[in-house]
């Protein structure tokens, strides 16, 4: 991956998006493609859609959503802590203690998920997995007043963004899924350039997948390609419980 490339995924990672809210992270999807592409055209659902050769008869389309997974502020309580309701499919257990952002208009707000501590929850209590209105969203407010002077029900909340290099070419950041596939479909049009098509091949960057999968519908009706591949990702195989699984089939 050159410099360039990988300097656009970090980009499209520690931009927000929540299905919705893509407007941000489309922007810089058209930024970086008009040095590529022969056409960029966003249609009326928020979709991108970046072509070469795009009036060949042979039409190919690449797709791959750039929504992530997201809440809204659903309420503010009389101390200042926020209730929020979920965009897209979440585990409320993975949510305790997280890092989140409220991308209210005066600017991006922090935020840490809190919920009754251990030492004085309930046998019963410790048994459940919590759920979402169990769970707020702290964000140092001292009352009601100063909260809703910060925010405004509605305002998209993600997790703390942040694009972060491990060992062995890895890497861990939020909206992998799916700003990788994203990245995959905009870097296969991207390395066409400057050969010659003969096919049209448009990427595009989809919207509103986490919510039922409607950007990659109105897109496909638009472009009408010959040949269509979506590019997502899936459960990772190389962790521990699915290395032990393997094992055991194998045997």
């Amino acid at each position: 991956m050159n410099a360039e490339s990988l300097q656009f995924l970090r980009l499209l990672l520690e931009t927000p998006s929540p299905s919705g809210y893509e407007q941000p992270v489309q922007e810089i999807v058209r930024q970086y493609v008009a040095s590529f592409a022969d056409s960029v055209t966003t249609d009326v659902h928020g979709n991108v859609i970046a072509a070469r050769n795009p009036d060949a008869p042979l039409r190919v389309m690449f797709a791959g959503h750039c929504d992530q997974i997201g809440f809204l502020v659903q309420y503010i309580d009389n101390e200042g802590f926020l209730y929020v309701q979920p965009i897209g499919g979440w585990d409320p257990i993975v949510l305790v203690g997280q890092k989140l952002t409220v991308w209210a208009s005066a600017g991006p707000l922090f935020g840490v998920v809190g919920r009754k501590p251990i030492h004085l929850l309930t046998d019963d209590e410790r048994k459940q997995v919590p759920k979402l209105k169990d769970l707020w969203l702290d964000i140092g407010a001292s009352d009601k007043a100063e909260a809703a002077r910060l925010v405004r029900v509605g305002d998209p909340v993600t997790l703390e963004l942040g694009f972060t290099q491990m060992r062995n070419s890895l890497a861990s950041s939020p909206a992998m899924d799916n700003k990788t596939g994203l990245w995959v479909a905009i870097e296969a049009l991207r390395r066409t350039s400057p050969k010659k098509l003969n096919c049209a091949l448009f990427a595009v960057s989809t919207v509103q997948e986490e919510i039922g999968l409607r950007g990659a519908t109105t897109s496909t009706y638009g472009v009408n390609p010959h040949v269509g591949i979506a590019i997502d990702v899936t459960h990772a195989t190389d962790c521990p419980r699915s290395i032990r699984s393997k094992k055991a089939m194998s045997r």
